[in-house]
């Protein structure tokens, strides 16, 4: 089997993950830095931008942070990249940029902790949810399998740890839920079937 960490900041040891580690595979401005200066690398090499964003806690100001966004966006349309997206205490905003914005590639709001409310907010506006260790049981049995995704973040508990227990509240098999991550996988960041 093949588990999938879609957003993470460390490199994995095991053989058998996929891991979509922060500042390797993808690039972007975290809105806690989004008043630093920053220049974009060639994004040739990475398969997404992000982790960018809002947050409402912590960070510049919501102006700055929006701005920065609203960049990162535009970066994400014109070399087909898909968005990987931190947000906190701003749901509401971010769901009114993506409509403002109507981007053709995929978001993914990673670390989803939210209830079922918010996660029915952010499916019916296109989104894929990135769940980690932290979640809201109710709102990870309800989100479909199709935009469904798990991740460590910065977190050391291993990946498998994760299936095992989503499968378990789920209901389903562990080797079926990595088949439906890889499928997942390539769906989000529109890359080539997976090897092994």
């Amino acid at each position: 089997m093949t588990y999938i960490d879609f957003h993470t900041h460390r490199v994995p040891s095991a053989s058998d993950v996929v891991a979509v580690v922060d500042g390797r595979e993808t690039w972007g401005i975290h809105p806690w830095r989004a008043d630093e200066a920053f220049v974009s690398p060639d994004l040739a090499d990475r398969i997404a931008i992000g982790e960018c964003g809002l947050d409402g806690l912590r960070g510049p100001s919501m102006v700055v942070q929006e701005k920065v966004f609203l960049e990162q966006i535009v970066l994400s349309e014109q070399h087909e990249k898909p968005l990987v997206i931190h947000c906190v205490k701003a749901i509401d905003r971010l769901l009114q940029l993506r409509r403002e914005q109507h981007p053709a590639m995929p978001w993914m709001f990673h670390g989803f902790r939210g209830k079922p409310q918010q996660l029915h907010s952010l499916l019916d506006a296109g989104f894929f949810v990135s769940f980690g260790f932290r979640f809201n049981e109710e709102s990870l049995r309800l989100c479909p399998l199709e935009r469904l995704m798990l991740e460590t973040d910065e977190g050391e508990r291993p990946i498998a740890e994760l299936y095992n227990n989503v499968a378990e509240v789920r209901g389903i098999d562990v080797s079926s839920l990595c088949i439906a991550m890889a499928e997942n996988y390539l769906a989000f960041f529109r890359k080539e079937p997976l090897q092994g």
